[in-house]
């Protein structure tokens, strides 16, 4: 058939009868497999799943971040070169430059700005939630490697640059944090064109919310971030760290006030695989001696949702973390799977098998619960920055904690797990160490923190760099860290992959270098992993 001839046959018997519209046309003759439009919510949604990856989990929680922050142990151990950083680590800066992260969320307000005015109207609130998540992962991807391009970044496709410069880390954090200010600012204002809710595309709050209960939901997430990144100022900034929890907290109707305002990614049980040779695996890694004894003497209830018993005595066992501790347990560790405990898979990958057949069960991660959120009211209030009773949110952090992981125990599908009662939390709070003492008070704070922080040990090491909590003499006691007698460091900042000379950013980074070890606490160069960023004051 003369394809040329049939076309032209069938437009002029459309024009006749009248039957064929333009835009009938068009969509019958789409297609199928060109993308022609994207919807911002895809674009979300595309950034949220991205936000986390086995490859982050591989390398940087269960084989450093876990270790360091002593959760765990490695399966025979820790060796002497386990407080040192990977060639791998920092995932989270691959993430954000060249994974979906930011350069989805950067999508959004661009494709919005490409609709006709009314549909723009429609999708102010659903920026506001793509701004305040793309500044809090700013946010991420700086703590640990300080300066970095943000806000000429991931806009080349867009007419924008292709040699972003970095921003400085202290002019960064006032730009997120003004960034997350004007998005709440925003939830928080009534429209005058009805709003689109991201719905069933935000898998951090799954209910399918409607748009006014999201901008809502979303404003208490940015006020949350917003003090969570104050915290940072705490040594290099004090009076600004004050200013922004005293403006955070003037605001008072939309603030994190319940477990259920947690700002978790959920996904199905196939997201995070724990069967195989999986890289979400937590298979192999030993609970680690400290959280293990605390957990023990307290009678914890968090103890059966963190870790396993151990197969040979049917209790919780914890490994050595020290690595001078490994050749008088070499026998045990040997036997590790038996004789000490090990992580409680199903609450890191909900679909492994236990014996009983393949979990079907919800997967987590939290970016910043209730409970921080109760535990950074606690610390400002025993710090005197706020007039909040810091036992009164002490007592909120541990309760928050507990309720939490009760709930993701229970999706998670831990085989043979009961569910904690009220009464199980009225006890734990009144047992020693846990009872809130003036005296210890932010020593009790930051430690139930760390035990809030057990699926965010980035978080752990950063309330570790910031307080020194918890250390070998804190109500959670760490093992001293030695190999062959020798005291080890931990690291304190990512190593920064070096540009090639060739690269057309090269010299931006170098200038990013300049500033950075102006500062005389970032080490010695972009791979000193016991230097500091900015934030990270001694």
């Amino acid at each position: 058939m003369n394809k040329r001839k049939y076309i032209i046959s069938f437009s002029i018997a459309c024009l006749a009868l009248g039957a064929c519209k333009k835009s009938t046309f068009v969509s019958d003759n789409l297609n199928p497999d060109v993308l022609y439009s994207v919807d911002p919510a895809d674009q979300f949604l595309a950034a949220a799943a991205g936000c986390q990856d086995d490859f982050e989990y591989f390398y940087d929680v269960y084989r450093l971040e876990n270790n360091w922050m002593q959760y765990t142990t490695g399966a025979a151990g820790n060796t002497p070169g386990f407080a040192r950083v990977g060639g791998n680590f920092n995932e989270r800066y691959s993430k954000i430059f060249y994974g979906r992260t930011g350069t989805y969320l950067s999508d959004m307000p661009n494709l919005v700005s490409k609709m006709k005015p009314g549909d723009q109207a429609k999708r102010v609130w659903q920026l506001s939630i793509g701004a305040i998540f793309k500044a809090y992962y700013a946010f991420y991807v700086s703590d640990i490697n300080g300066d970095i391009p943000y806000t000429q970044a991931f806009q080349a496709r867009y007419g924008g640059t292709f040699t972003p410069v970095y921003d400085r880390q202290q002019v960064l954090f006032d730009t997120l944090d003004a960034q997350i200010k004007a998005a709440v600012k925003v939830l928080e204002t009534p429209q005058t064109a009805d709003q689109i809710a991201i719905g069933a595309k935000d898998p951090f709050f799954p209910k399918n919310l409607g748009a006014a209960d999201e901008a809502a939901q979303w404003a208490k997430i940015g006020n949350g971030v917003r003090l969570k990144m104050a915290m940072r100022l705490m040594k290099r900034d004090p009076a600004k760290m004050k200013a922004i929890v005293t403006d955070v907290l003037a605001d008072g109707s939309n603030q994190m006030a319940s477990v259920d305002d947690s700002w978790v990614l959920y996904a199905g049980p196939g997201y995070a695989s724990g069967n195989g040779q999986s890289n979400w695996s937590s298979l192999t890694f030993c609970a680690g001696k400290p959280v293990v004894d605390f957990m023990n003497a307290t009678a914890d209830p968090r103890e059966p949702i963190f870790y396993r018993p151990a197969l040979y005595t049917g209790t919780y066992v914890g490994a050595p973390t020290s690595p001078d501790d490994v050749a008088p347990n070499a026998n045990k560790f040997l036997h590790s799977d038996s004789a000490y405990s090990q992580l409680q898979h199903r609450l890191f990958t909900p679909n492994y098998d236990d014996g009983s057949g393949v979990g079907t069960g919800i997967a987590f991660f939290p970016l910043m619960t209730y409970a921080e959120y109760c535990f950074i009211r606690a610390e400002l209030g025993f710090r005197g920055i706020t007039a909040d009773a810091p036992d009164v949110w002490y007592n909120n952090g541990v309760t928050a904690s507990i309720t939490f992981y009760d709930k993701r125990a229970q999706e998670t599908g831990i085989l043979g797990y009961t569910k904690i009662a009220a009464s199980d939390i009225t006890t734990y709070l009144a047992k020693p160490k846990v009872t809130y003492v003036a005296a210890t008070g932010l020593d009790q704070i930051v430690c139930q923190a760390y035990l809030d922080f057990f699926r965010q040990p980035s978080e752990a090491w950063a309330w570790w760099k910031r307080t020194g909590f918890p250390n070998t003499t804190s109500t959670i006691m760490w093992e001293q860290l030695t190999a062959s007698g020798t005291p080890l460091a931990l690291p304190r900042r990512a190593p920064i992959t070096i540009l090639q000379t060739t690269d057309r950013n090269y010299a931006n980074q170098q200038a990013a270098f300049k500033n950075m070890a102006s500062d005389g606490n970032w080490g010695n160069g972009p791979n000193d992993f016991f230097g500091r960023v900015w934030w990270d004051a001694p």
